[in-house]
Order: C-alpha cells, then structure tokens, then sequence
C-alpha cells in the first residue's frame, strides 16, 4: 500500500516530484518497502510551506471540501478533501456506531458540538453520518457546534424522541454541556447517551466522571475517542478493547510499560486501519502515509508515540493474565493494530528545559480533592521574571460555577497539581528537588465563564504564549 501511494503521488503531484528531486531521491530506485523508508518524511515547513500550494494536489486541482487546521503548533494550513475521503471516514464511524454503541436498528440522533465553522470536526462528522444514513440507517444529525444553550435544548426538548443519542464533540465542551444539562436537572440517563470525542486526550478518570454525568453504564461501549486531525481526518478510533486496556494500565504499572513505554501520563490508545494509512516509528515519532485531498508520503506532523501489532497486544495481555479475560467480554474481535499518542513536543510548557504537559496538570484538578471546585480548564505558560534571569511557571484555572475564590480552595488545587506533577514526571521531579520552591507554578484562580476559557471556533488553548 504504501509504495503504490508513493508511486502514484510521484505521478501526479508536482510538489513531491519537486521534493524528492531536491532532496536528491530517484524514484526509480524505490522498489522495495526497504527503499521506501529512505525517503526523506515530508512536514509542512520542508513540504506542505514550502512549494506552490496548488502542486501539492493532483493535477494541481483543489478537491470539494476544504478545512483549515486548528494551528495548534501556531501554524494554520487549508487542508483539502474529497468525497472518497468523507466515505471512508464514514466506513470508521459507521464501525464505532454498530460495533461499539451497537445502534442496531434503533432510531438515533447525532447531536455534533464540534465547532461547524471552518475547522474539520464538525463537518466532516456531519458529513460522515449523513453517508452512513444514506446508506439505511435510522439516524439523524442536528448541528449546535459550540453553542452550549442549543445543545442543551436539544438534549432537553428534541432528544428525548430517539431510542439513542451520541453527543459527538470536544471533551472540555462535552463536559461543559453535560455538567450544565445535570445542574438543570434534566435526567440524562432516560436518553441513553454515547460519547463521540475528538480533539484531544482525556484521562480515564475523565471518562468516569462523564459517564456519571451521563448515566452510562457501560464503561467500554459507552464512549469512543477518534484520533483525528485535519491534516488526515479520522486515523483511528478507541474499542472496547484499547479501552480494557488502557483502564487495567491505570491500576497496572508493568502493564502500562509494557503498552505505553516510559510515559508522564496515561497517552490515548486506538487502534487504526493499515489498509487506509501505513504507520511508522521514526525515533519516537510517528510518520503515516495516508492518500487524500493533498497525498502524504511519510508524513511527519510531530506526534509522538509507539505502534502495537494485535501479535504484541495479546503477548502482553497474555502475560499480564488479561487474555482470558479479553476473551470472555469478546474483546478479541477488535484484531486491528493499535498505536499509543504521547503527545506534541510542541504542545507542552517549557520550564528550565524540561517539557511540562497538559496531561500533567489535568492530573492535578482531576484529583477528588480538587475537582470539586473547577471545570478542569486552565491556561498553563512561563515567563522570564529577575530581569530575565528566572523563569516562573504559571498555571491560570477556572473554578466551577458557584465556587468563590478562597486561600484555601487555592491552597488544596496548588497541593494537588503539584503532588501529580511530581508523581508523573519524572524531569519534573528532580527539578522540584533541585530547586525547591522555584519549580512550584504560580496557580492564579479566574472566575467560572472567565473569557478565556470559552471553547471558541476549535479547541481550548492550555498552553498560553512563554515568555
């Protein structure tokens, strides 16, 4: 698969030819699997910025469908697709509908609380499940994006008509939606809600928590997060088993190695289709060859992570007596391979050099100690402080509805960041023992609604600009 995208991109797409030119690659000497993974991977600065953005299409024309990415390094990108690409995102939704929220034949909503501006999320999902109703399903879609108060609505007055619903959106705003539906007292367990999540990761506590909400029984059919991006659309999806596993991993430390290597949290799991993209190790990073609106050989887009064949899965759920187990539930069936996210090295606070992660802090306000008091967004950033000579560390979190700001309700989300800080990473630990009270973050507390927090367009920031 992945030398006959290379060959037909060679063909058809005037930038790569280009690329490959100048980075002096023939070719005609790629002939094997072996020779492919010489050529040089392709990321936008080297590539996607660097040629005319009409050769990085086929015959230099643009397809349907156009999104822009989120530019959650900085850097924005128009990124093209056609209706190949929305039928075979549709295939991967239509599985999660029927092999994991086991629709059947029950009449369904779609509620998509991904924004529906410019960003992929929201239309490609609408896209996704208007193919999988053309094809027979008895499933609706309705749109509120990120208008929290129609979503609501929705859940309020129009859902309660359908025998399923599946709220698709981006886990902050999904919590947002739900937490405000139950202070409501709208009893969303009479709606047999699913979860469709995208955008980035959460943590199984997260999960807990929002099945409560949701009055989901299921800890493994009732939710399922998409690894996607709009470079690529949907490149892979959680199944009851990646979930089995992930949970066990939580409670298991050599089992959470074994899957996920040395790690400061618990990266998402998924697994992922190697018919549609052919996915490789470079270093720790991922590199995937995927065809689409712009065709991507051995692209590089800094995610990092590791790559699971099903053989290594069972070996591992073998010998951490999990198997018997995975068997009974039927878990066995989800035979494709698996891949873990750890996460961008870009997408991380720098302090004294080492990388703090969103996932880190998460921790810290997801601990029962703290998450009493706060929606769980915050706004984490250093800056240069003694006439440039230090660096302070600076995490701004946002209190729950209700909650006022008090020294003790900062005292007890102060303690519990930094207690998980320490616990997951390891650099930032021995910084805390080198340094002392310098490495503690400055926790500011801002105001339930604060503007800041607000899900706007695509994704909640939490990482600020450093300075």
């Amino acid at each position: 698969m992945p030398l006959a995208i290379f060959k037909k991109t060679v063909r058809e797409v005037p930038a790569y030819a280009a690329f490959l030119k100048d980075s002096g690659v023939s070719p005609a000497k790629i002939k094997t699997l072996r020779d492919f993974k010489t050529i040089p991977p392709v990321t936008k600065k080297n590539y996607l910025r660097k040629y005319p953005y009409l050769d990085l299409m086929p015959g230099r024309r643009i397809p349907p469908i156009v999104s822009m990415s989120s530019g959650s390094s900085g850097e924005q990108f128009y990124w093209p697709r056609g209706i190949k690409e929305d039928e075979r995102g549709s295939v991967s939704h239509e599985r999660i509908f029927r092999d994991i929220f086991d629709i059947g034949t029950k009449r369904v909503l779609v509620v998509i609380c991904f924004s529906m501006g410019t960003w992929i999320a929201g239309t490609f999902t609408f896209s996704c499940v208007r193919l999988i109703a053309k094809r027979g399903a008895n499933i609706s879609v309705i749109t509120p994006g990120i208008e929290k108060e129609d979503a609501l609505s929705i859940l309020k007055d129009y859902a309660p008509n359908f025998d399923m619903v599946i709220m698709a959106g981006y886990p902050p705003f999904v919590m947002d939606v739900l937490t405000s539906a139950e202070a409501s007292g709208l009893e969303l367990a009479k709606l047999n809600l699913r979860l469709l999540l995208a955008g980035e990761n959460f943590s199984e506590t997260w999960r807990r928590v929002a099945h409560g909400i949701a009055g989901i029984k299921d800890s493994y059919r009732g939710s399922a997060g998409i690894y996607g991006t709009a470079d690529a659309d949907m490149l892979g999806h959680e199944t009851p088993l990646s979930i089995y596993l992930r949970q066990a991993a939580v409670k298991n430390e050599k089992l959470r190695a074994d899957i996920f290597g040395e790690v400061s949290f618990l990266p998402s799991l998924v697994h992922y289709d190697p018919v549609n993209t052919y996915f490789e190790l470079v270093g720790d990073e991922l590199v995937f060859t995927r065809d689409g609106g712009i065709p991507l050989v051995r692209y590089n887009m800094s995610d990092t992570g590791r790559l699971l064949e099903r053989s290594d899965t069972m070996n591992i759920a073998k010998k951490h007596g999990l198997f018997t187990e995975i068997k009974r539930l039927g878990f066995d069936r989800f035979t494709a391979p698996m891949l873990s996210l750890h996460g961008r090295k870009d997408v991380a606070v720098s302090f004294y050099a080492l990388k703090v992660y969103p996932e880190n802090i998460k921790a810290g306000l997801e601990d029962v100690a703290a998450a009493p008091f706060v929606t769980g967004k915050f706004i984490a950033t250093t800056k240069m402080v003694n006439n440039e000579k230090d660096q302070q560390f600076f995490i701004r979190v946002e209190l729950k509805n209700g909650v006022d700001h008090t020294l003790k309700i900062k005292k007890i989300i102060e303690d519990r960041i930094v207690y998980h800080l320490r616990s997951l990473n390891k650099e930032y630990r021995k910084l805390h023992s080198s340094i002392g009270e310098s490495a503690l973050p400055i926790v500011e507390l801002a105001p339930f609604g604060s503007p800041e927090f607000a899900v706007k367009r695509s994704k909640h920031r939490w990482v600020g600009q450093q300075s």
